[in-house]
């Protein structure tokens, strides 16, 4: 579920932002790394039709570091740790690219308070299942610009090389009526998911490590139906479609005449 993002327009979104309104932080933040300069010395862009999450992709993310608005290069996938009731050994929990925001303040209780992110994308991909086949499908805004989903993130360590890897994972939340039809995996653990979608005009608040926990949770909301719009397309996981999946066609609308009577 929601393992599939696609970054290849946010280039040019963030550029539009910036010029239709210059006090838009994280727009300007993004026009100055990646557009007002040709050829950035400190960070690239990460751009991708779209990023299978199980691959563990790399993404260009906003975060608020130090008390200052910066990007990163992130690694799509975090670690965390619990410990056992009843050995009180801490333990290693598996890997997660998603975060639900019901058991975040738990899982990640020492990020979701300072180490929060914005992932800019031009939208993400759903799996809809139907009479035992799956139909991906892309959501996008209907303005057809970009989401700012809203997520955790860390930097590890690697104990052996000493290696410095900064990893995130994007919080979910309950789904509005669209993703709940498209969502519709019978296997899934936690039932029908989105991405957690933040506002813009709320982005710098969402990254503000200063808010307290009832205002995070004020988040936590499925983002508005009206906002979205959605089509299936080309089944890119499969082998004979890989490498159209590395191009635009992969977000482009494609007709499965068997939907019709889904």
């Amino acid at each position: 579920m929601c393992y599939w993002v696609g970054t290849k327009k946010v280039r040019e979104a963030m550029k539009k932002q910036f010029q239709e309104n210059p006090e838009d932080e994280i727009a300007q933040l993004y026009y100055e790394a990646f557009i007002a300069q040709e050829n950035n010395p400190h960070i690239t862009m990460q751009e991708h039709w779209v990023a299978i999450g199980k691959s563990e992709p790399k993404i260009t993310c906003a975060v608020k570091e130090n008390e200052k608005l910066q990007l990163k290069n992130m690694k799509w996938t975090l670690d965390w740790a619990y410990r056992d009731s009843k050995t009180r050994e801490t333990k290693k929990g598996r890997s997660l690219l998603n975060s639900t925001c019901e058991k975040v303040f738990w899982q990640h209780k020492g990020l979701i308070y300072s180490k929060r992110c914005i992932i800019p994308v031009d939208g993400y991909f759903e799996f809809y299942h139907f009479k035992g086949k799956t139909y991906p499908h892309f959501i996008y805004p209907v303005d057809k610009g970009i989401f700012y989903l809203g997520g955790i993130w860390n930097s590890m360590v690697n104990t052996k090389t000493g290696e410095i890897t900064d990893s995130f994972s994007i919080i979910t939340t309950p789904p509005n009526e669209i993703t709940q039809k498209l969502h519709n995996n019978p296997d899934s653990p936690n039932g029908p998911r989105m991405l957690l979608i933040v506002d813009k005009s709320e982005a710098n608040k969402f990254l503000n490590p200063e808010i307290s926990a009832h205002e995070i949770k004020t988040f936590f909301n499925p983002y508005d139906a009206k906002n979205i719009l959605y089509h299936p397309t080309i089944p890119f996981l499969r082998k004979e479609f890989a490498e159209q999946a590395n191009t635009e066609k992969v977000q482009q609308p494609h007709y499965y005449p068997e939907l019709d009577a889904a």
